[in-house]
């Protein structure tokens, strides 16, 4: 919960430069997919969007408190089908529990991909980008 609420503190912040939560997205690898996840899912703030890349979600996920039923926050989520560190397993049991709450969520699998990332995802994560925060 400490990571959460320092990524939330980060954000909020950003106000002072007038740039609204609805322009960051907030995302990242493994333990920072794992916390910009959670984040996304917990706090109530609708992000620009969220990125998890070979993670998971943190925490006990059949007991999450989660302030909306349908979070309008656009989240990627990917994962290699061959991670050898967040298996293949976690990451799919998150992305069942994020489809139940994120009305915008899309899991992409890359085949024999391990714990890494790889140029086609950086290319996922690109477009991504370019969907959620148009100039």
């Amino acid at each position: 919960q400490e990571s959460v609420n320092y990524l939330v503190n980060v954000v909020n912040g950003e106000l002072r430069h007038n740039i609204h939560p609805d322009r960051v997205i907030i995302g990242g690898f493994s333990q920072g997919g794992a916390v910009s996840l959670r984040t996304a899912l917990t706090s109530g703030i609708k992000f620009g969007g969220c990125i998890g890349l070979s993670c998971y979600l943190p925490g006990d996920i059949e007991d999450i408190s989660v302030p909306a039923k349908s979070i309008e926050t656009p989240v990627l989520q990917a994962h290699g089908d061959s991670d050898e560190v967040v298996s293949y397993a976690r990451g799919t049991k998150t992305s069942d529990v994020l489809q139940k709450y994120f009305s915008n969520h899309k899991f992409i699998t890359y085949k024999g991909m391990g714990h890494e990332g790889t140029l086609e995802e950086l290319q996922d994560v690109k477009k991504f980008i370019e969907t959620c925060c148009p100039e």
